[in-house]
């Protein structure tokens, strides 16, 4: 996953629900959206492989907050590496890169969700974390 290369905040206007589900719909027209009191939900199915299951997604975003993605089904093994407590996917590390208002949901967090997923794929046949890592398990 890319470094930011400064630590200085952008000076970006935030991509509002709007324009982020539009994008969203034009890269995976899958996906629905049900935005309500400013929050918005996406719901649709990432498969990293053709030989993988097909997993449902479900994305919550609120403006000048940090996307969290969960896997509705199927269920995720319970001692799987790189999740919240909440069952969020851990798709980056803090330390290294941060969520900026500006950036696009359908460019970075769902193809990061669609890695996470072939890896978390990889570690079900390994036992091993084989993606990008740079701490332990954050559990």
């Amino acid at each position: 996953m890319a470094k930011r290369k400064s630590k200085l905040p952008k000076r970006a206007r935030a991509v509002n629900l709007v324009v982020q589900n539009i994008n969203i719909q034009l890269r995976f027209p899958g996906f629905s959206c049900r935005i309500n009191k400013g929050c918005a939900v996406w719901k649709g199915e990432l498969q990293p492989q053709s030989i993988s299951p097909v997993y449902q997604v479900e994305i919550k975003y609120k403006l000048k907050q940090i996307p969290k993605v969960k896997v509705i089904s199927p269920h995720l093994a319970h001692s799987s590496p790189h999740l919240y407590k909440d069952r969020i996917l851990c798709l980056y590390w803090p330390k290294e890169w941060w969520w900026q208002q500006d950036d696009l949901i359908a460019e970075i967090i769902i193809p990061w969700a669609a890695s996470w997923l072939y890896h978390y794929e990889l570690w079900l046949d390994t036992g091993k974390w084989l993606g990008p890592s740079s701490h332990e398990n954050i559990r």
